[in-house]
């Protein structure tokens, strides 16, 4: 018996190249959200009103800036994974047969 090889998906390296930028510019956003978190998180001790509305006014500004970008991003990231789905499938020329595998 003779099982037809499988056919790959034809990965251009175009798209690898895509996919990688794709990823730094979302590694990008690790510093900015990093501050982020440090912001928001629970501090103990007297608080200084004055300089925590300033400070969140700054930090509201990135949350927006990295939200739209986020959302870009994804976007991006969905088209690029459609492409990949939708890539043609090329023969990989090897048919496996019942008795190779035994």
């Amino acid at each position: 018996m003779d099982k037809q090889g499988q056919n790959l998906k034809a990965v251009t390296y175009q798209d690898i190249i895509e996919l990688r930028d794709f990823m730094e510019k979302m590694a990008s956003w690790q510093e900015p959200l990093a501050i982020l978190d440090h912001f928001f998180q629970f501090r103990s001790g007297p608080i200084n009103k004055k300089r925590i509305v300033k400070e969140y006014y700054a930090r509201a500004q990135m949350f927006h800036a990295f939200y739209e970008d986020y959302n870009r991003l994804i976007e991006l990231g969905d088209e690029l994974v459609m492409e990949m789905v939708r890539a043609e499938k090329v023969e990989t020329g090897f048919e496996v047969r019942k008795m190779d595998l035994e």
